[in-house]
């Protein structure tokens, strides 16, 4: 295997058993393991999970090693060892995260063990016995010390064996979450804090302890297993208006939510059902009206949709998917002097993916920080191929979402991309969001210092959706000011709106600031707004976002 393995090892259900097969003649025991379970696993013919004994069984403990490698590995996503002791033997264990995507699609995080068993030597015998046996408690390794349920371990254990003791039972996977309690904590302290949690866990003992499987995941989590028979919306009801009832305050209200997902098949990796009944839980959060939401197909298909995006995003990348398009910047006579680059998944099939399919999925984590890179590129080495052309004028708007700044030194990569492709830095504006320049954590405002300092246009977007726009005119010396369509479409047909509209762009031009109005699409909008003083315009009534071909068509055609 040697040093130079991957820090996660990645297979498909077709080639993970050859691949284990392969280790079988360095090693002695070579197994998967689910180490949130404790379980030993398989991949069947038809790629599918198959759930063994329990892991440590290997060397008759009878709980999960304190310091357990394998649970490590996956969570520090890094190769861990560590060495038990049984039987006058020596198990030194390889535990190597992995990603195994299963035939449904769906991605299970366990860990690869290798492991190799040695007989003790002399001086060796009777020197160590399984440290964990000794040291630790059954209990402490299974429980919450605090609300006395079982802890997310052993949860998962128990679950686990409830379901391979029942292989034809109907069960649901519940999770339970307390809105705004980390509310409560700040208005009434840490204890009444932990009293609260400790009644919830009551009041969910009285109604699940004697038909499931009840514990607290952290925090104010829980997660509950019950056969489906035991399931009635009155019992759920009944539960939402005991824990209400725990606090009377006119500053806060304490509600519960909770999140069921229909075991469909008893192989699936309990966090993965229970991360199912949580999502359907996430779907409600906010609604004061609903207390119970179950998974269904639609959020299924979300999920699979987001795996399938966020683990073939760097492939589709690399296989140029993501495609640069270009809607056009112009002035009130309808002459072009840019445009904003837009990006657009195309498939290899030719079709077109919305971007509300991929760009929200992409913003949730910090791929979207890979994709803006990429379309930053593309504009700067485009503006570059224009040179010596009629196109040689223009000037190309690209986006920054708020996450680049946080992975990203976002100036001296436009630096840096210039220089590579010798473009002047006036022919690049940068679009920066409202809402990330009202965020001070990672001095976005100074990012914007460095990028005029070094000749970039820097635009203010969505101006008009967050709550400090007059502040950011006062404090923000940006160049150039996007006004959010939003914003038009309240503004139609109100005197009140066109008002404020005429003094923000009459503000933005005393300071400076060019005013672009985007998202214009009728002539009405287009002669108001130049009747308000806005100079530049966006917008269907003068062109959809098109490729860069159908973009320099268009010009030509002029």
């Amino acid at each position: 295997m040697g040093q130079n393995m991957k820090q996660t090892l990645e297979y498909t259900w077709k080639d993970v058993n050859a691949a284990l097969d392969s280790m079988r003649v360095m090693f002695d025991y070579v197994r998967l393991v689910d180490a949130e379970e404790c379980r030993e696993v398989a991949v069947d013919n038809e790629g599918f999970l198959q759930y063994g004994r329990e892991c440590y069984a290997l060397w008759n403990a009878d709980h999960r090693c304190a310091d357990c490698s394998s649970y490590r590995a996956c969570h520090a996503h890094q190769k861990m060892s560590r060495t038990e002791f049984h039987e006058q033997k020596k198990y030194q264990i390889q535990s190597i995260p992995a990603l195994i995507t299963l035939a449904d699609s769906t991605v299970f995080s366990c860990s690869l063990e290798l492991i190799n068993i040695n007989l003790l030597a002399p001086e060796e015998l009777g020197q160590n016995k399984t440290k964990d046996v000794q040291e630790t408690s059954e209990y402490l390794t299974t429980h919450d010390t605090l609300t006395g349920l079982l802890n997310w371990d052993g949860f998962c254990r128990s679950v686990r064996q409830l379901l391979l003791e029942h292989p034809t039972g109907e069960f649901l996977i519940i999770s339970a979450n307390i809105r705004n309690f980390m509310l409560a904590n700040n208005l009434f302290g840490r204890t009444k804090g932990d009293e609260i949690l400790m009644d919830v866990a009551g009041i969910l003992s009285e109604a699940f302890s004697s038909v499931g499987v009840l514990g607290r995941n952290g925090g104010d989590v829980f997660s509950i297993c019950i056969p489906k028979s035991a399931y009635s919306d009155s019992r759920f009801f009944e539960i939402v208006s005991r824990v209400k009832s725990l606090i009377d305050s006119s500053s806060y209200r304490l509600n519960i939510h909770f999140g069921i997902y229909e075991v469909k098949r008893n192989n699936l990796p309990i966090s993965i059902m229970f991360d199912w009944a949580y999502m359907a839980l996430d779907s409600i959060r906010n609604n004061l009206e609903k207390s119970i939401a179950w998974f269904d197909d639609s959020l299924l298909k979300k999920v699979l949709h987001e795996q399938e995006v966020l683990s073939n995003f760097e492939t589709n990348l690399k296989s140029g998917q993501f495609v640069m398009f270009l809607q056009p910047q112009v002035d009130k006579t309808g002459h072009i002097e840019g445009a904003e680059c837009l990006v657009r998944w195309i498939l290899p099939n030719g079709t077109m993916v919305p971007p509300y399919e991929f760009i929200s999925i992409l913003e949730q984590s910090d791929l979207i920080a890979s994709l803006d890179k990429y379309v930053w590129e593309l504009a700067v080495k485009q503006l570059a191929t224009w040179k010596g052309t009629s196109f040689e004028k223009l000037f190309l708007s690209v986006n920054v979402s708020p996450k680049d700044f946080y992975y990203t030194d976002v100036a001296a990569t436009f630096k840096e991309l210039c220089e590579k492709y010798h473009v002047t830095p006036q022919k690049v504006h940068v679009e920066i969001t409202e809402t990330a320049v009202a965020d001070e954590t990672q001095n976005n405002r100074e990012t914007i210092a460095k990028l005029q300092q070094d000749e970039f246009t820097v635009e203010i977007d969505d101006f008009g959706k967050g709550s400090s726009s007059l502040s950011l005119l006062k404090d923000i010396h940006a160049d150039v000011l996007k006004i959010d369509m939003g914003f038009l479409r309240q503004s139609e047909n109100n005197k009140r709106g066109a008002v404020i509209l005429e003094s923000v762009i009459d503000m933005a031009k005393r300071l400076g600031m060019e005013v672009i109005s985007e998202g214009i699409e009728t002539k009405e909008q287009l002669d108001n707004l130049s009747a308000l003083g806005c100079s530049m315009f966006q917008g269907y009534y003068f062109s959809k976002p098109i490729p860069v071909a159908a973009f320099e068509k268009m010009i030509n055609e002029i």
